[in-house]
Parts: C-alpha cells; sequence; structure tokens
C-alpha cells in the first residue's frame, strides 16, 4: 500500500502597510481642501511644500473641516461632524469618531479623553481614545453655541461663542472638572461672567481669555473694543479686565514660547501684548490676517556668521491670498513667504 502525503500552501495574508515618515516637524495649514504641510526647516531654494496629505496617505478626504490641534504626536482634526486623529509623522489616520452635530474645537483632556466642543448641540462630547467612542456629555449651557475650550492640569475652560451684534453676543465661560487626583472626571464646576464674545483662550498660570467685543461693519457704532480677561483657574474669577484701546474684532490669540508676549489679529493688523500690562501695541498694519502663528527657530546672524533661535510670526492677508507670510519679531521686518493653494482655516506647528 502505498500512503502520499500532500501539503497545503500556507494561507496568504497581505502585508502590513509601512506608513513612510514623511512629516513631523512643520507648519500644518487646516483649509476645505484639507492639510497642506510646510517644512519650516527646508531651505529656501528647495522649500517642501505638500498640499492634502490627510488625502495622499489615507486615499480618502476631509469635508466641513473646522479646526486642528496637536498633542504629542498625535494630530486631531475636528469636521463638523467627526473627529479624526492621525499619526503627526506619517499622516495615518488612526481613529475616527462620528456623532457629532457641529463640532468646533477640540483638546486633550488628560486621562485619554479628548474634549470636543459642539455648537449645535450645547455641550461637550467626552471622546475615550481606548474605545474610540463618545462617553459623556457635559452641558454648557441651553444656545450657548460653545466653541475654543482651554485645558490645564484639572480644568477644561469652555468659551460660549456669540455673534457679532449687540443683540446675541455672548460673555461666558464654563468650566469642567477633569479631575480629582488620579480619579478622572466630567463634572461642570462653573459659569463665568466675562467681556463680550470671548473667542480664544490659553492658560499661562492664570486663563487668558481674548474677548472680540462687538462687530458689526453694517453698524459700526454699536462696535466695542475688544479685551483682555485674566481668570484665575483655582478661584474661577475674574481678576482683570483690560479694553483693548482702539482694537475692534480680535481673534487668534498666540503666545511666545517665553510666554511673555501674547499675539493677536484684529481689523487693522496684528498686536503685541505684553504680559505684564496686556495693553496692545500695534506691530504690523499691512496686513489683515484670518490665521496667525508663532514659532521659535534657527537665526543666522550675517553679522557675525552666529546662530541663535528667535521668535517668527506667520500669517495669512486678505488682501493678497494664497500666502503665508513669515515675519520676525527679532528683526521687525517680514523675512519670507511662500504661496499655498488653499485658504486657510487654522494653523498649528509641531
Amino acid at each position: 500500500m502505498s500512503v502520499f502525503l500532500f501539503g497545503c500552501p500556507a494561507d496568504e495574508t497581505d502585508s502590513p502597510i509601512v506608513y513612510d515618515n514623511d512629516y513631523g516637524e512643520g507648519l500644518y495649514i487646516l483649509s476645505d481642501q484639507g492639510i497642506t504641510y510646510y517644512d519650516y526647516n527646508s531651505p529656501d531654494s528647495n522649500k517642501i511644500i505638500i498640499d492634502d496629505i490627510f488625502t495622499i496617505v489615507n486615499g480618502e478626504s476631509l469635508s466641513d473641516v473646522r479646526s486642528i490641534e496637536i498633542n504629542g504626536k498625535d494630530l486631531y482634526i475636528v469636521t463638523k461632524n467627526s473627529l479624526y486623529r492621525a499619526d503627526i509623522e506619517t499622516m495615518q489616520k488612526e481613529m475616527q469618531v462620528d456623532g457629532f452635530t457641529d463640532a468646533k474645537n477640540c483638546k486633550y483632556a488628560k486621562f485619554e479623553r479628548v474634549y470636543v466642543s459642539d455648537a449645535a448641540d450645547s455641550d461637550i462630547k467626552v471622546v475615550d481614545l481606548a474605545t474610540q467612542s463618545i462617553v459623556a456629555n457635559v452641558e454648557t449651557g441651553d444656545s450657548t453655541q460653545p466653541g475654543f475650550i482651554a485645558v490645564n492640569w484639572r480644568t477644561a475652560f469652555v468659551l460660549n461663542s456669540g455673534g457679532g451684534t449687540k443683540d446675541n453676543y455672548d460673555s461666558t465661560l464654563v468650566s469642567i472638572d477633569i479631575r480629582d487626583g488620579v480619579v478622572a472626571l466630567n463634572e461642570f464646576s462653573g459659569n463665568i461672567i466675562v467681556d463680550k464674545n470671548p473667542v480664544c483662550a490659553l492658560v499661562s498660570g492664570n486663563l487668558i481669555v481674548l474677548c472680540k467685543g462687538i462687530y458689526d461693519e453694517n453698524v459700526p457704532s454699536e462696535n466695542t473694543e475688544s479685551s483682555i480677561n485674566i481668570i484665575g483657574t483655582v478661584s474661577l474669577s475674574v481678576q482683570l479686565q483690560n479694553n483693548l484701546n482702539n482694537v475692534y474684532n480680535a481673534d487668534n490669540l498666540v503666545m511666545n514660547k517665553s510666554a511673555n508676549k501674547f499675539f493677536i489679529t484684529s481689523n487693522d493688523g496684528v498686536h503685541q501684548i505684553n504680559s505684564s500690562s496686556y495693553n496692545a501695541s500695534l506691530i504690523i498694519s499691512n496686513k489683515l490676517p484670518t490665521v496667525l502663528g508663532v514659532n521659535r527657530e534657527e537665526y543666522w546672524d550675517p553679522t557675525d556668521s552666529t546662530t541663535f533661535n528667535v521668535d517668527y510670526l506667520y500669517m495669512d492677508d486678505n488682501n493678497t491670498p494664497n500666502y503665508i507670510y513669515k515675519y520676525s519679531l527679532f528683526l521687525d521686518s517680514f523675512t519670507d513667504s511662500f504661496p499655498i493653494n488653499v485658504t486657510p482655516l487654522d494653523m498649528k506647528f509641531y
């Protein structure tokens, strides 16, 4: 008797996709056409500018985008109905959570959670990164239209954005306790009254809130000055409210790495705000930006051939679309610009 043995071929499996580390350090610009990457370390003779990098890597496009946020090596992308997370170095999509009605902004809120403001539902939706799902909601008040979020080590602060006229503005921000020691919380803890129309904020010891005031181009007589509001992050009380003289429609509050200077945009240019007086001075009047960023980079001084770090402002200009302009705060002048094929909505540095 003969016995014949036949071997079965091993199951064929697809090889894992290997994503190239093509991105990482650079400027990320959000637009209706997706995300544009600019490598600010690339030489002037060969600038690296790549449009729509999310689609290039993942084969899918983003629609109705709102804002971006970077935490560690994670890039979060907020669209009207979804929150995405991508690896900042490869742009590989790692997460998509749906279930939002009109999402605006997001922040990482410790304990593997992301807070997302949903203006239509007047709440903060809590996304659990482990389960990649919405696990909780925190209401911000009836018809409050929550927008910008700022977070420190124990509290999230949510700015309720109103309209531009004297009849529909808002003046509130909501605080949410996110932790009690090592225990994660999502508990409403306060409602704070600030000036008219808070639009953005950052934490630098205290909470620094920029309120744009009332700004209606059709009824200029009713416009009010923008202001800086300083909030104690423990007391949750207003410690200072400083009107910005002749500054209207302020937005895009950013801070330099030394945390001693703030910068904002307005209807007449870019202003610098000193961290001690909180008074504003106009430093750029020939550009009208809708987005603004600040980044510290190496500068080579041709006078003595030394290299040191200086701060640069990056901005667009309403009067000259499809360009990003680079302004040296050390030289007090524009030093570079580069074309983009999009209209920027947001920008972040990594």
